[in-house]
């Protein structure tokens, strides 16, 4: 398990010894009489600027924080682009004789990440396999064996996202919410109503500005025509992936965790004993502009606050993680979910389960 670390002090630290190798090696390019000739000078400083430079970001920025290793992987041939400008043009044409070597090296670390990314696919699969059998719920089998497999790193987020987003798009159609999730056995649902508006008037929009949009840059640049359109249509499929999501899995109160699955916006296992309260917000409520430890709808206004007594991980859009202390909920029976969680908490503690409530917040 990664430990996340504070980046105060490491991130000044990492730029200062960054900085002083890079002034370093150019300086002595400058200074020292036929560095910029010399192969082994030249190999030194891709040396610094390939290795040392990355090693550093490893140690200090990535594995400090729980990063994404796939990160270091990008700065190697940085520095070779950055050392080949700021070197003396006596010693650019050795740069790239001297970075051959290494960059073979470098390729072949790759292929060991990428034989290693092939690993967690097929760990993923073994244990999707596994969590079939154990529920019939495709999109919670699907996150359980990203996370077994790749972590709960930013990447592995993103990840799930858009395998449950091709999911809850192409092959969920078919799947019915089954007729016992209902109200009285902790189930609530968040779709009915007039929810799929958004998506339909949105797609509606989006459809007439994709067109003369396309042919607006198109003008310009054809690739970014088309760029500018994979990216409506990402849009437009995401929206009704979010509204699948919704129709499919509700908000679920088990024995001590509240399993928030709202959608494609929302994800969280909210432990019973972190909830400090739980309430029906009122209209004017609804209005107020959220805070920074606040996550709530995408669209539209919550009729149920939920406060924390400390900051949880909560996944947002993207399942990008972040932490919150409010989460704000759009409910079709806000009523019954305030008083079913009330009893609930208020059970835990042994009291009597209070009315249901309109905070001014």
């Amino acid at each position: 398990m990664v430990i996340k670390q504070p980046l105060t002090r490491l991130v000044p630290a990492f730029w200062a010894i960054a900085l002083t190798i890079v002034f370093a090696d150019l300086i002595l390019a400058r200074v020292v009489p036929g560095a910029p000739e010399d192969r082994t000078f030249v190999y030194a400083v891709l040396f610094d600027f390939m290795l040392v430079v990355p090693a550093l970001y490893w140690f200090l920025m990535v594995k400090k924080s729980g990063k994404k290793r796939s990160r270091v992987l990008l700065i190697p041939g940085i520095g070779a682009i950055v050392a080949w400008l700021a070197l003396p043009a006596a010693a650019r044409a050795a740069v790239w004789q001297a970075a051959a070597p290494m960059e073979a090296f470098i390729i072949a670390f790759e292929a060991a990440i990428i034989g290693y990314e092939i690993r967690l696919v097929y760990r993923a699969i073994r244990q999707f396999r596994t969590e079939k059998r154990k529920t019939a719920d495709t999109a919670e089998a699907l996150r359980t064996s990203i996370v077994h497999a790749a972590g709960t790193g930013k990447i592995a987020s993103v990840m799930l996202h858009d395998i449950s987003m091709v999911y809850f798009l192409i092959f969920s159609w078919r799947r019915k919410r089954p007729a016992s999730q209902t109200a009285e056995a902790g189930f609530f649902t968040y779709h009915r109503g007039n929810q799929w508006i958004y998506p339909a008037v949105i797609t509606k929009i989006v459809l007439f500005e994709t067109v003369g949009l396309h042919l607006l840059v198109q003008m310009w640049s054809p690739v970014a025509a088309w760029i500018v359109t994979a990216l409506d249509a990402w849009l437009i499929a995401l929206l009704w992936a979010d509204y699948r999501a919704s129709a499919l899995q509700p908000v679920k109160v088990e024995e001590d965790v509240l399993k928030l699955r709202y959608g494609l916006r929302i994800q969280a296992d909210v432990p019973l004993a972190s909830i400090a309260s739980i309430a029906k917000r009122g209209e004017a409520a609804m209005d107020e502009k959220k805070s920074k430890d606040e996550i709530g709808p995408l669209y539209g206004s919550g009729n149920v606050r939920i406060e924390l007594k400390a900051p949880i991980r909560v996944e947002g859009l993207l399942f990008l993680p972040r932490e919150a202390t409010i989460i704000d909920l759009t409910l079709d029976e806000p009523d019954a979910f305030v008083r079913t969680m009330n009893g609930r908490l208020h059970a835990e503690d042994g009291l009597p389960a209070s009315p249901i409530s309109n905070p001014s917040r």
